[in-house]
Parts: structure tokens; C-alpha cells; sequence
């Protein structure tokens, strides 16, 4: 039989060498995928190809198979890794230039759209978890690997013990989602101590394992449909509503920055772009400047 040109032990180098860059656990996975479509595409082993067949690949995604550019810039980054870090050649990328990616505005829905959504949620189970979303903040990989010790009820937060790159940190716990989520634990009482656990395709019972980020898209995605929300919103923008309204209530952006678990002020700062409201409250300096006129 053919070689794979993939092969298990590069795979899991690169899985090991991920690891200790800290990558999170879903980008490792994606830049795996990634990776060996690339060697796939010529059916030869990496550490046999260079530069032209990395810009022949790229070139191919964008021609042939018109990816978006977001798209192509994953592939890169992923074909970045193997070659610089796994394979230690770090100059078969060097002279590939690549766009910049763009930073768009988040989708980010009205205080009338959450509660809309939350409202037509397929059950009371699936309301908890995306108002557990949008109340503290949380990624999807966030909600539904939420378990009972991370609720620090006696000093008001909310434990996310492996947030992006697997980096933990506290976020606010209020008294009304503490109410829903104490309310959602005597209904279900789910056990492995998870809050949010997957069901059994058959049995529908719970299982020992976090309920599947794509379950919980689904679920917002149905509620969302439900609701009569046309535009294309997505889970995650319940974590964009969170900031921008949060920002528009006044609190500093520091704050909100410490509360998403961003290393950068500047991913923060785009919220400031949809916070309309903030922005039309904010006055201007020359208001308070004495021109004598």
C-alpha cells in the first residue's frame, strides 16, 4: 500500500510540538487537518517538498478551490508550523507573501435579539447554556465544558479553567445566572459533574463527557431561527453582545478585557466600533473647552 504522505509519526510530532507551544486542543486539530491536505494534494511527504510546492498549494486554494481568505491564511499558518517548527525549515516560507487579515466588526446581537433568542431556545436545558453564554462571556468550548466546581457562588465568579490556548481565568457570576444555573442543577442533576453534558444518540441519557461544541451551536442557531432573526448571527456573537453591551453600560474596558481573557487590548478595543451608543454618549472635548466665544 501507498505511504501515507501524512504519516502517524509526524502527525503526532506535530501534535507534541503544538502542545508545548500552547496551542488550544481545536486549533491543534485544525492545523493537523490542515497540514496534511496540503500533503495529500501532492501525494508525497512533506519533508520532501519546499517553497514552490507550499506557493503551488496556496496558489491552488485560492484559484482553483476560491477559498475565502480568512480560509487560506489557516492553511498557511498550519503549513507555517510543520516547516518551522516540526520539520525545523523555517525558510521554505520565507518569501511567500501572504494578505494581512482583516479585522471585520463582530456580528453582535441587540439586547432584544439575546432575549428573543434565549426565549425561543428548544428547551430549558439548551436556555441555560446559551444564557450561561452570553451572561459570563463564554466560547462555546467555554459553556459546555463548564462543571459545578467552577461556580464560586460565595465570591460572585465563574471558573473557565481551559479558555483559548488553554489558559484559565474568571469572569462575573450574577445573581440572576446563579439563580438559572442552581434552578438547571435540581432539574437535571446531571452526574460527572459536568453542567452541560452530551445525551446518548440513543438512550438520551447523560453521558461522561461535555455536551459537543456543535450541538451547541445547533442549539443557537434553532433558537435564533425560532425567533425570527434573519440575519446571520452565530453562538459566539453571544459573547460579542456581552462586551458591547457591557461597554455601552460604562465599564471600563480593561475590565472587559480581563472578564473575555484577551492577551491583547487591541481585541477588545473592537467592540468600541460597535458600541454605538457609548459613542453617540461620549462628548466631545471641545465641549468643555473655553474657547471665550
Amino acid at each position: 500500500p501507498q505511504e501515507n504522505p501524512m504519516a502517524s509519526v509526524l502527525r503526532e510530532r506535530m501534535r507534541d510540538d503544538m502542545e508545548l507551544a500552547g496551542l488550544a486542543e481545536g486549533t491543534r486539530d485544525v492545523y493537523v487537518w490542515k497540514a496534511a491536505a496540503y500533503a495529500r494534494h501532492f501525494r508525497r511527504p512533506p519533508g520532501r517538498m519546499g517553497r514552490e510546492e507550499v506557493r503551488s498549494f496556496l496558489l491552488h486554494l485560492v484559484r482553483e478551490r476560491k477559498l475565502a481568505e480568512s480560509t487560506v491564511l489557516v492553511y498557511a499558518a498550519a503549513i507555517r508550523f510543520l516547516y518551522a517548527v516540526t520539520l525545523g525549515r523555517p525558510e521554505v516560507m520565507e518569501g511567500i507573501r501572504l494578505p494581512r487579515p482583516k479585522r471585520r466588526a463582530p456580528e453582535v446581537p441587540t439586547r432584544e435579539e439575546v432575549r428573543r433568542i434565549l426565549d425561543a431556545a428548544h428547551s430549558e436545558f439548551h436556555r441555560t447554556m446559551l444564557l450561561a453564554s452570553y451572561a459570563a462571556g463564554l466560547r462555546r468550548m467555554e459553556v459546555t465544558a463548564l462543571r459545578v466546581e467552577d461556580i464560586d457562588s460565595a465570591s460572585n465568579l465563574l471558573h473557565v479553567r481551559k479558555g483559548k490556548g488553554d489558559k484559565p481565568r474568571m469572569t462575573v457570576l450574577g445573581p440572576a445566572l446563579l439563580g438559572e444555573l442552581r434552578a438547571h442543577w435540581r432539574r437535571h442533576r446531571p452526574p460527572h459533574g459536568w453542567l452541560f453534558p452530551a445525551r446518548g444518540a440513543a438512550s438520551r441519557c447523560f453521558e461522561d463527557r461535555p455536551m459537543p461544541r456543535d450541538a451547541a451551536s445547533k442549539a443557537f442557531s434553532m433558537a435564533a431561527k425560532r425567533a425570527g432573526i434573519s440575519r446571520r448571527l452565530t453562538h459566539h456573537g453571544l459573547r460579542h453582545g456581552f462586551a458591547t453591551h457591557l461597554l455601552e453600560d460604562g465599564v471600563d474596558i480593561r475590565t472587559i478585557q480581563v472578564l473575555l481573557g484577551h492577551m491583547c487590548l487591541e481585541t477588545t478595543a473592537q467592540y468600541a466600533h460597535v458600541a454605538t451608543r457609548l459613542i453617540q454618549q461620549t462628548p466631545s472635548p471641545l465641549e468643555l473647552l473655553d474657547t471665550g466665544s
